[in-house]
């Protein structure tokens, strides 16, 4: 089932990216930068917030009580598990305009690159000289404009299992958070463990969103405050699991 759902999923993101795309660049021509972000993130949430829950079953909220106002610019922070964690997002009961800091090769993938950077995204060049320079000097005119940002700070994908540490945080989007005074909102995502390879129907996503934290003047400080609310779920989630790597050995 794997298999078939993300090409479906992909080919989807791309055809229908690839038509937006060209909606955002007459609305640019008209309109201008600032206000096609908008454009663009409405045309994007419009897809992914139906398309996501459509194809792996419904995004189950707990603590959406937690989410600030939609128009208070905030710093987005959760676990990256899946190709699907940005679908979640879009399916947020505020609405809130989320933009991303992603790696710069997204950029290139037709139609979703353009159309993320349309609405704001920020690519990066992961271990560039001067990359943490300019993901803060955008990150704060993002957050000037009264946009959101949205990060997961381990960087790559980290699948919780038993037995395997997870992937830690990164500091970039808490220094963000510290020079912008901003608030942290963190949330998990918690995915059943056969996700992608269960038969019949998919079993969705469970997104905890956690209080919000305030910045205060310490980054490190509030890396660690946060990477242990989220994590916390995915810890207690995965040693429920089985012990793959016993499998293994047995195997």
């Amino acid at each position: 089932q794997r298999k078939p759902r993300l090409a479906v999923f992909f080919v989807a993101m791309f055809l229908v990216a690839t038509v937006h795309q060209f909606l955002a660049m007459a609305h640019l021509l008209l309109f201008g930068k600032k206000a096609t972000r908008g454009f663009a993130h409405f045309l994007m949430g419009s897809f992914y917030g139906w398309f996501g829950p459509f194809l792996w079953g419904p995004f189950v909220f707990e603590g959406a009580e937690n989410l600030p106002r939609a128009d208070e610019p905030c710093i987005y922070l959760a676990n990256h598990q899946s190709s699907v964690d940005f679908c979640s997002i879009y399916t947020f009961p505020n609405k809130a305009h989320v933009v991303a800091i992603a790696k710069s090769s997204m950029k290139y993938l037709p139609g979703f690159g353009l159309m993320t950077g349309l609405s704001g995204g920020i690519y990066i060049s992961r271990g560039k000289k001067g990359t943490m320079a300019m993901m803060l000097e955008l990150g704060k005119k993002r957050i000037a404009d009264g946009l959101s940002i949205g990060i997961f700070p381990q960087g790559t994908r980290s699948v919780p299992a038993k037995g395997v540490p997870l992937k830690p945080f990164k500091k970039g989007g808490f220094i963000l958070a510290v020079e912008c005074q901003v608030p942290v909102v963190p949330f998990t995502l918690l995915y059943p463990d056969d996700f992608m390879s269960s038969p019949g129907a998919p079993k969705g996503v469970r997104i905890i969103v956690h209080p919000k934290v305030q910045p205060g003047d310490d980054a490190d400080a509030l890396m660690e405050k946060v990477e242990k609310v989220v994590t916390t779920p995915l810890i207690e989630a995965k040693e429920a699991l089985p012990d793959r790597r016993t499998d293994k050995k047995e195997n």
